[in-house]
C-alpha cells in the first residue's frame, strides 16, 4: 500500500506546482507587455508575431508536462484533482493561443499580418503568399519591348469577393526609381488597375500587371511591391523581393 506524504510535504508541493502556474503567468504577461508591442525593434526577421505564438505554445506545454511530473508525487485524490487542472488549463490556454494565431489583436501582429515580405521561392520552388484569404502567387515577370510585364496567379480560398490594386503597387528599378501600373488584364479581359474584379472562391486567376517603361535595360528588380484590397477589408502590402525579369 502507498504511504501517504506527510501534509509538510504536501503543502510544499502545492505550493510548488501554483508557484510553477504563477511563474507561467507572469511569463507570458512579460512576453505580451514587454515583446509583443513590437518586437521588430531587435532588428532579428524570426521575431514576429506567428513565431511567438509557437513559442508560448511550446513553452505552455512544456510547463504543463513539469507540472505533471510534480503533480505525480502527490498522494492520488490530489494528483487526480491537479492532473485535470492542468489539462483543463492547457486546453483554454491553446484555445486562446489558436485564437490569437488566426486572427490577432495584438496591434503589431494585425500590421505585420497587413504587411508580407517574400524573400526567395518556397519547397516547392513557387513565390507564393497568402493574405486575406486570397494567394498571391508570382509566376514571373518580362519585358515586352521596354515594358516589365508581371504575371501573378491569385486564388481565394474564402467566400467569393472583388479584388483591387491599389495606385501604390510599384516595380522598383536598380536605382530605386519606382514604376507605376500602366495597364492590367485579368484572364483575356483588360481593366485599369483601379478596377475592381471578381475573385471566385477556388478558381485560379491569372492576372497580368504591365508597369510604365525604364529608363535603363531592367534585368533584376530590387523589389515588387503590391498594395491590394480584398472586398472591404483593409488594404495590404505583399513586396516580393530580387524578382528576375527575362
Amino acid at each position: 500500500m502507498e504511504a501517504a506524504l506527510p501534509p509538510k510535504k504536501i503543502s510544499g508541493l502545492i505550493t510548488r506546482i501554483m508557484g510553477g502556474i504563477s511563474a507561467l503567468l507572469a511569463t507570458m504577461w512579460g512576453l505580451i507587455t514587454y515583446v509583443f508591442p513590437d518586437p521588430s525593434v531587435f532588428g532579428l526577421s524570426f521575431l514576429n508575431w506567428q513565431n511567438l505564438i509557437l513559442f508560448m505554445s511550446a513553452f505552455v506545454f512544456l510547463t504543463v508536462i513539469y507540472l505533471g511530473w510534480y503533480a505525480n508525487r502527490l498522494p492520488q485524490m490530489l494528483k487526480g484533482a491537479m492532473l485535470v487542472i492542468l489539462a483543463a488549463g492547457l486546453a483554454v490556454i491553446f484555445f486562446a493561443l489558436g485564437g490569437e494565431y488566426a486572427k490577432p489583436s495584438f496591434d503589431f501582429a494585425r500590421d505585420q499580418q497587413k504587411f508580407i515580405e517574400n524573400g526567395g521561392a518556397n519547397l516547392l520552388g513557387k513565390r507564393l503568399e497568402v493574405i486575406d484569404g486570397v494567394r498571391i502567387e508570382l509566376l514571373g515577370c518580362e519585358k515586352i519591348g521596354r515594358q516589365p510585364n508581371c504575371a501573378f496567379e491569385l486564388t481565394n480560398t474564402r467566400l467569393d469577393s472583388e479584388f483591387r490594386f491599389e495606385s501604390q503597387t510599384t516595380l522598383f528599378e536598380e536605382s530605386g526609381g519606382a514604376l507605376s501600373i500602366d495597364k492590367m488584364q485579368v484572364g483575356s479581359s483588360k481593366f485599369t488597375y483601379r478596377d475592381a474584379f471578381p475573385l471566385v472562391r477556388g478558381v485560379p486567376t491569372r492576372v497580368t500587371l504591365a508597369f510604365e517603361q525604364g529608363r535603363g535595360d531592367l534585368q533584376q528588380a530590387p523589389a515588387l511591391k503590391l498594395k491590394v484590397r480584398v472586398g472591404r477589408g483593409e488594404e495590404s502590402v505583399v513586396k516580393f523581393n530580387e524578382v528576375d525579369i527575362k
